[in-house]
């Protein structure tokens, strides 16, 4: 047991210095404190998608601006539109369930694969583990959430009426990225059909869904983008010269 105090030995004060100190310090320089912090923040964000989607399913249900008194006790829509909303309702319902279900293991997937990888250095791991691996989540989730808006609005629109979607807010996410946000610009404002504009509507439909593998490869694109830059600057790193001071030693014969 190493001594903490200079001179003397203390049981406190030297139990708690092997016992804590020693192995924090040890999990800095090997890594482990790094690793654990990055990928439970990612495990927390599996679970918010999964417990907070869950839950604005439910909540977005009740309430004045709940789905059930816009749509099914409103006065002002007729018996067919309150028909159709109710069938989008149970769609949407089991879509919205399944939609967050599906990117909480998406996340917990990738956040199972970031622990397995092999920390090497700090600036490795951030900028050559952790930062794809981001890169290639969110476009995963954006893929998932785009998908879920087109298929939504192809639900509205052959009932005619509104549909369910209280996980339409999260395509948001899509205006955080230079390029892809122009694709999110395709995305509708509401999930609601008419049969007198169907063709424009469909027409959403599918643009939607359409859209969603393309915000999928475009995510895939910085991220390999983003993995030869790094490679470029790597590269230039090792490039850069070694500067020494030649030093020549000369041996004086003398006759």
């Amino acid at each position: 047991m190493e001594k903490n105090l200079p001179f003397i030995e203390f049981g406190i004060t030297d139990k708690n210095y092997n016992n804590r100190v020693l192995p924090f310090l040890g999990n800095v320089d090997n890594g482990d404190l790094f690793k654990w912090y990055v990928v439970n923040i990612w495990r927390l964000l599996s679970y918010a998608l999964l417990i907070g989607g869950i839950a604005i399913t439910f909540a977005e249900l009740f309430g004045d601006s709940g789905f059930i008194k816009q749509n099914l006790q409103n006065e002002a829509l007729s018996g067919g539109k309150k028909a159709g909303a109710g069938i989008g309702l149970v769609i949407g319902f089991v879509l919205s369930i399944i939609a967050a279900w599906f990117m909480y293991s998406v996340t917990k997937k990738r956040t199972d694969q970031l622990k397995e990888e092999v920390y090497s250095g700090l600036l490795h791991y951030i900028f050559c583990v952790v930062i794809p691996r981001q890169i290639t989540l969110v476009g995963e989730l954006a893929f998932i959430i785009v998908l879920y808006i087109g298929l939504m609005m192809l639900v509205a629109t052959l009932v005619g009426s509104a549909a369910y979607a209280p996980l339409m807010s999260l395509g948001e996410v899509l205006t955080i990225t230079p390029g892809v946000d122009a694709l999110g610009g395709l995305l509708p404002n509401a999930i609601v059909g008419d049969y007198d504009n169907f063709d424009v509507n469909i027409q959403m439909a599918l643009t939607g869904i359409i859209a969603s593998v393309l915000v999928l490869i475009a995510y895939y694109i910085y991220r390999e983008i983003f993995n030869y830059a790094i490679r470029i600057v790597t590269a230039l790193i090792h490039f850069i010269p070694k500067f020494a001071i030649p030093l020549a030693i000369r041996n004086r014969t003398e006759n």
